[in-house]
């Protein structure tokens, strides 16, 4: 597996500076696994998992590697600096207007272009065609 690109330093309204990586799924997986949600909880949890996972992926802090604690990270920074990298993060990484709108483009397309399937992926062995027109029963 290749290295991860790390990007930064960038600086926090603070003065901090940090370096992060690209999330992967199985950095999401983890958080995941980390966590206990129950149904009432949902909205909230998805909240906390997005804030630990921009955590998550911090690699560096004022030149001091991270010690993947990613739950306690966030514990003594300034909200500001909080806001500011989320932003930036989800700027990079996100769900922006430009991504949305090339999202929804694709989606028509594939709407447009799709074609049907019964939802078998192997051929029924019971009906073969054998000529145009034509079906041999096999036993």
């Amino acid at each position: 597996m290749a290295q991860p690109i790390v990007y930064g330093p960038l600086e926090l309204p603070s003065g901090k500076k940090i370096k992060f990586r690209r999330p992967t799924g199985l950095d999401r997986l983890n958080i995941l696994q980390a966590m206990s949600i129950s149904q009432e909880d949902a909205v909230k949890a998805g909240i906390l998992m997005q804030t630990y996972l921009n955590a998550k992926v911090v690699t560096e802090v004022d030149g001091v590697p991270t010690d993947g604690n990613y739950l306690r990270l966030f514990n003594d920074w300034d909200d500001a600096d909080i806001t500011y990298y989320q932003a930036v993060f989800n700027e990079m990484f996100g769900l922006t207007e430009d991504k949305l709108a090339k999202a929804k483009d694709a989606a028509a397309f594939l709407l447009k272009s799709s074609t049907f399937t019964d939802g078998s992926n192997s051929q029924n062995n019971a009906t073969v065609p054998s000529t145009p027109g034509s079906v041999t029963v096999m036993n």
